[in-house]
């Protein structure tokens, strides 16, 4: 009776706090990286720096259940959100990868995307397309700036 009880109240605790035993919170990294509102890997801007997205990618790649908290973060991601988060799951968990590209259909509009000191719009399933051939794979390799 006693441990029903405890468990009941554990339980209680845990949803208040919106903690679920099935799933892992979400981190914050996840959170914005869902949210982002463009795609920039590799040195952005003049001076060539790391953008947040990137910053919040790299964050979540280390982690030890990267791949659960880039798959929980794709439900609410944004057109670019999603994009770095399939970035992501190419690298850490390839089964994955292949798993969400292809039930992904992807808006039809376009994307903000940020190159260097370019910014463009470019089709959503032509970013998806240059993601699938690997285009992006070496900038995570790179050390960050």
């Amino acid at each position: 009776m006693k441990t029903r009880i405890m468990v009941l109240i554990a339980g209680i605790v845990l949803s208040q706090f919106r903690i679920s035993a099935g799933t892992p919170p979400e981190n914050s990294a996840a959170r914005d990286l869902g949210a982002a509102k463009s795609l920039a890997l590799g040195g952005v801007g003049v001076a060539g720096l790391m953008s947040e997205g990137e910053r919040n990618l790299r964050a979540i790649l280390e982690l030890h259940d990267a791949s659960q908290q880039l798959q929980a973060a794709l439900a609410h991601a944004t057109s670019a959100g999603r994009l770095y988060i399939l970035v992501g799951l190419r690298r850490c968990d390839r089964a994955a990868y292949q798993k969400v590209f292809y039930s992904l259909t992807g808006p039809g509009d376009d994307v903000e995307v940020v190159r260097g000191c370019m910014i463009s719009k470019e089709p959503f399933r032509q970013v998806l397309s240059q993601i699938q051939d690997g285009r992006f794979d070496d900038y995570l390799s790179r050390s960050p700036r």
